[in-house]
């Protein structure tokens, strides 16, 4: 329970009212679509964070220990900037956090409450998160409705009658140069497209083929016709694709 103390009986009629609108709100995600910047919304989430400050569920994690600077690049997803999003954690909903995603340990990162001090946020308590205008669920492994899923976040590109899928990752690399070890950051994302309440993980333009069965041919002539090809970039030949096989299928 909250209680707000004010000497001001109008003023605590509105906080009380802008709690109950928190309360409502923060009951569905806001994905990113929905307008949430309204006035009357902003007010309600501000108050109420500056009420709850540091006791929120939100900061409960561990600490972040950065990588090896010896290392060239970095094992985040697209910035090195805490960049704000929405997260769904610990039962409650969160919005507008300033966030980093590595995708090479899988973690959100966040500062603790008005600290510069990062922690990981746990991945078993967090459901998912908007970042960037992507949206990540937290999945559990699936080896029962086709490929092997492992645990962790997927980026949803797509979701219709055909729902794709996208395991953002960095490993570490290493190469001998003039005999010494050189090591840097490496995207290797993997493309997952599920259909039939299946799996099937795509490598190449001939497992994308293949996941749409019956209507291939149809696929292949629209990548075709578009000049979208799969070699040189896989992640929009597979969106197109899918939703392409969704529009034959209507």
């Amino acid at each position: 329970y909250l209680m707000i103390v004010c000497n001001n009986p109008g003023l605590s009629v509105i906080a009380f009212c802008c709690l109950l609108s928190v309360n409502y709100c923060t009951a569905q995600f806001v994905e990113k679509d929905t307008p949430v910047n309204s006035p009357d919304l902003n007010f309600a989430v501000n108050l109420y964070s500056a009420t709850i400050g540091e006791n929120a569920h939100l900061y409960n994690g561990r600490e972040y220990f950065t990588y090896d600077k010896r290392i060239r690049g970095n094992p985040f997803f697209e910035t090195t900037t805490l960049t704000a999003g929405n997260i769904s954690y610990d039962g409650g909903d969160y919005y507008n956090i300033h966030m980093l995603y590595d995708i090479t340990s899988d973690e959100v990162v966040i500062n603790l409450y008005n600290q510069n001090f990062k922690i990981s946020l746990l991945t078993e308590k967090t459901e998912k998160f908007t970042f960037l205008n992507h949206s990540f669920y937290r999945m559990a492994k699936d080896s029962l409705h086709g490929v092997l899923l492992s645990a962790g976040f997927y980026d949803q590109l797509y979701r219709g009658n055909t729902t794709v899928l996208v395991k953002r990752r960095k490993v570490v690399s290493e190469k001998i140069i003039y005999n010494a070890n050189d090591f840097s950051y490496q995207n290797d994302d993997h493309f997952y497209i599920k259909l039939d309440n299946k799996y099937a993980e795509i490598t190449n333009k001939a497992s994308l083929f293949k996941a749409f069965r019956n209507k291939k041919r149809e696929v292949r002539k629209y990548l075709k016709k578009h000049r979208i090809k799969f070699k040189t970039d896989p992640e929009k030949a597979i969106l197109q694709s899918a939703k392409y096989y969704d529009q034959l299928r209507s």
